[in-house]
Formats: C-alpha cells, sequence, structure tokens
C-alpha cells in the first residue's frame, strides 16, 4: 500500500536519475545543463514557432547521438507526465495538454509565464492535493476491510464447528492431533495456507517451516496452542491480530480479516537463540515473506 506520490516538481530529477542513475549531484546538475543547451541551442522565439518546428523534426535509431539525446530528453519528461496523469488523474484530473507544451517550451526559453515562486507554490499545493486524496482514499479502503471483516466473522461465527475466543479469535478444529500443545516459547514446524476473506491467496508453505511462536502475530500465537501434533485446523483472524491498520505486502489491505489453514507438524522445544530454530520465520511465514510480518 505502499504508493510513490508524484509531483510535477520532481520532472526534472526523474528525468536525470533514469539517465544517469546514481550520479552525484554535481554530475546530475552538469547532465541537466549539456542537455539543456543541446535543447535550446537555438530556441524559438514563441511557443507556435517552437511547437511548428518540433512537429517537423525528425529522429530514428540511425540520427546522430546529440540528436537522439536531444529527443531522449523531451520523451523522459513526457513519459513521466503521461504516466502521472495516468496513475493520478482521479486526485489531479486532466492536464491540458496545450499548457504543458507552452510551460515545457517557455522554461526552455526562459521566459515563463508563471515567475519561480508561483511555479513552485503551484506544485506544492498540487502534491499536497494529491497526498490528502490518497490518504483519504487509503482511509474510506481500510474502514471498508475493518467492515467486511466484522460482517464475515459475524457470519462465520454461526457455522458448525467454529469456535470464537475471548480475544475474537475464530477457529475450527480439522483433524485432531493426538501429539503436544505448544506453549509460547516453543518452536512450532507447520504447514499452511493464508487466505483474504474473499479467497485470495497471499502465501502458502507446503512443505513444514519453523519458526518461535513468540516471533509471529497474536491471532497465530494464540491459534496454534489450540492445537496438537498431528492436527489440522482453520483459523479466522480478526484485523486487530493480524496486521492491523498497516497491512503486509499488496495482498494484505489495511484492517484485512485473514483465514489461514494450518497443520501443526512438530512442537520444538524453546531456543535461546532464534538463530538455532530450524528454518526460524516469522507467524504467516509468506505473508512475511512476502511483507514483512513478524512482530
Amino acid at each position: 500500500m505502499k504508493k510513490t506520490y508524484l509531483a510535477l516538481s520532481l520532472a526534472a530529477a526523474t528525468l536525470f536519475v533514469t539517465a544517469c542513475g546514481d550520479d552525484t549531484k554535481a554530475t546530475a546538475a552538469d547532465s541537466s545543463t549539456a542537455a539543456a543547451s543541446t535543447t535550446t541551442a537555438a530556441p524559438a522565439s514563441n511557443t507556435s514557432e517552437a511547437v511548428a518546428g518540433a512537429n517537423a523534426a525528425t529522429i530514428s535509431a540511425q540520427s546522430p547521438f546529440e540528436d537522439k539525446v536531444s529527443y531522449s530528453v523531451g520523451a523522459s519528461v513526457g513519459t513521466y507526465i503521461a504516466a502521472m496523469q495516468r496513475e493520478q488523474s482521479e486526485f489531479i484530473g486532466t492536464l491540458d495538454n496545450d499548457l504543458v507544451i507552452k510551460g515545457f517550451i517557455d522554461a526552455l526559453g526562459s521566459n515563463t509565464s508563471l515567475n519561480e515562486e508561483e511555479i513552485t507554490q503551484t506544485l506544492m499545493a498540487l502534491d499536497e492535493k494529491v497526498r490528502t486524496a490518497i490518504e483519504e482514499k487509503q482511509k474510506a479502503a481500510a474502514q471498508k476491510n475493518l467492515d467486511d471483516g466484522k460482517k464475515f466473522l459475524e457470519e462465520n461465527a454461526t457455522k458448525d464447528g467454529v469456535k470464537v475466543t475471548d480475544s475474537g479469535l475464530q477457529y475450527q478444529i480439522i483433524e485432531e492431533g493426538t501429539g503436544k500443545t505448544p506453549t509460547p516459547n516453543d518452536v512450532v514446524r507447520v504447514k499452511y495456507k493464508g487466505t483474504t476473506i474473499d479467497g485470495q491467496v497471499f502465501d502458502e508453505q507446503t512443505d513444514p517451516i519453523a519458526f518461535p511462536l513468540s516471533s509471529i502475530i497474536p491471532g497465530w500465537t494464540e491459534g496454534l496452542q489450540l492445537m496438537k501434533e498431528g492436527g489440522k485446523a482453520k483459523l479466522f483472524i480478526p484485523a486487530d491480530l493480524a496486521y492491523g491498520e498497516l497491512g503486509a505486502g499488496d495482498l494484505i489491505k489495511p484492517n484485512s480479516t485473514l483465514v489461514f489453514d494450518i497443520e501443526l507438524v512438530e512442537v520444538l522445544p524453546p531456543v535461546d537463540d532464534a538463530k538455532q530454530a530450524p528454518a526460524a520465520t516469522d507467524a504467516a511465514a509468506g505473508a512475511d515473506a512476502n511483507a514483512d510480518a513478524a512482530k
């Protein structure tokens, strides 16, 4: 859920990072100057003349290197703006391409209709507008996930075999085990599959994997202690016992209720050093493997 904000004020940096990789600021500045001088060697006297000149210009793979540099600089800026419109049109609306082109050409000729302060303030206001809109959208989505999860759990609690603990965790024993029951300090070896309430699989371990029971999400720590070695169970974990408001990865959205099918293969004794635990990883190994789920 982490999405990078695209602000027009970053266009130049994006352009030259693309062209120069991890060069130093000084090098990037030098490259910017060089590109600008190539592009503006003979600036048009006005926007219409510049547009006409651009339309008349041709470029191909066989063109001189200097011409390809000039074209690539312009294409990079255009690609950036197109991506911004594609990804953030719901927040910024539709840009007027005629004014975008005019601003670009005016800037090349050092003759912009807005001064530097006005341009900076406008772009800062745009960035804040986009940031606020994205945050509001994410907040609404998180609330919907929470509401959907509560509805799912309310209906699920009425199904045969489903039990509810004081914490709100729901579980269903599919196959009763006959071995040991883990304690919070034990290491467990398990097979499992994790899904969202709409059935999307976000992680699956078909081969046994081990991790300390104390290092995982609360729903797992509690749920595994309700099982015995050799047993199989299904856990229905509320958001506050899973990844909460942060979510994990692309599939586990903020405030997601999760479902796990688990087979407790073996209970191993506690270890002083977590590194000694066989294949120690975190709770929903894939949730963590895919999204840093360990607490």
